[in-house]
């Protein structure tokens, strides 16, 4: 593994511990993890096999937070929404995301979107090879389809009542 580190923060990611935290606790240098010893995490293997995550900074199960999410070649994230806004980046591959009601936008690396909170959207790797993209979410993570929401803290897909999306 290629990690660089000089305090135990590369060691508790999803804690909610934070860079601006370890500053804060005295933190005199700070960490260098390559991109080879990412320590990927499976986000929902049974709905999305082989889609992959790891927190930058944050916890994304209690607030703001900043991911990285590996998707497999071709895959397909489904039509959904987030309770929160988000930025995203595209790192690596080729990647399609599709804003309800319009065309389908498609870039690779360094292209940038802006996904308003509670707006339908699809996001797609295409064929080719994996993408990475780091997303920015301005609050906890969640992810709603039809009538159902997925939470990532417990692994879990709960029903909701049919007007959960407009409250």
């Amino acid at each position: 593994m290629k990690t660089k580190a000089t305090q135990s923060f590369v060691q508790h990611r999803g804690t909610g511990a934070t860079p601006a935290a370890g500053a804060k606790a005295g933190a005199t240098q700070g960490t260098f993890t390559t991109s080879d010893a990412i320590p990927w995490k499976p986000v929902d293997p049974e709905n999305h096999p082989g889609l992959m995550m790891f927190v930058v900074w944050g916890n994304p199960n209690e607030g703001a937070s900043l991911i990285l999410q590996k998707f497999p070649a071709g895959m397909d994230s489904g039509w959904h929404w987030h309770t929160a806004a988000y930025q995203g980046v595209v790192i690596q591959g080729k990647f399609t995301h599709t804003f309800e009601g319009a065309a389908p936008q498609t870039g690779g690396p360094g292209s940038v979107w802006s996904q308003p909170a509670r707006q339908v959207h699809d996001d797609k790797c295409e064929e080719g090879g994996d993408c990475i993209i780091a997303v920015y979410f301005h609050d906890k993570l969640d992810f709603f389809t039809q009538n159902k929401t997925y939470d990532p803290a417990t692994g879990t897909w709960t029903t909701l009542a049919p007007d959960t999306k407009a409250q």
